[in-house]
């Protein structure tokens, strides 16, 4: 671990926060704040993102560094993705009593976040043939 490590990762995740907040943001201000269509987006990006970082990763032709690694799956998508809020806006539809839209969140969220997860890799494998 290393303090060039702890940097790397501080430097992404900052990024990432602040790429979260700007997203979120102009979601809430096109479509409303009903829905938490802003968290369920960056969530479902943040996957297909990180299936790519991981693959390239993996992949030794590309070359990927481990500080790059770092620097973007850790730290810029580690603050840009939102599980944390995913739980919270969860809780909160359950509290509201709207069940149904918490669950459809709740269930949207995991099944479009694996899927895009798995999407980046194929798009990556694809690519590098």
């Amino acid at each position: 671990m290393g303090i060039k490590n702890v940097l790397t990762v501080a430097l992404g995740g900052g990024l990432g926060a602040a790429a979260r907040y700007v997203v979120n943001y102009l979601i809430v201000q096109r479509l409303g704040p009903g829905f938490p269509f802003g968290t369920l987006l960056i969530n479902v990006t943040g996957s297909l993102l990180i299936g790519i970082i991981a693959e390239l990763a993996a992949t030794r032709s590309f070359g990927m560094p481990s500080s790059a690694r770092l620097f973007l799956a850790v730290g810029v998508l580690g603050g840009y993705t939102t599980f944390s809020t995913f739980a919270l806006d969860t809780v909160t539809l359950v509290g509201d009593r709207a069940l149904g839209i918490a669950t459809m969140y709740a269930l949207g969220s995991v099944a479009l976040g694996v899927l895009a997860a798995f999407a980046g890799q194929v798009l990556v494998r694809f690519a590098i043939r």
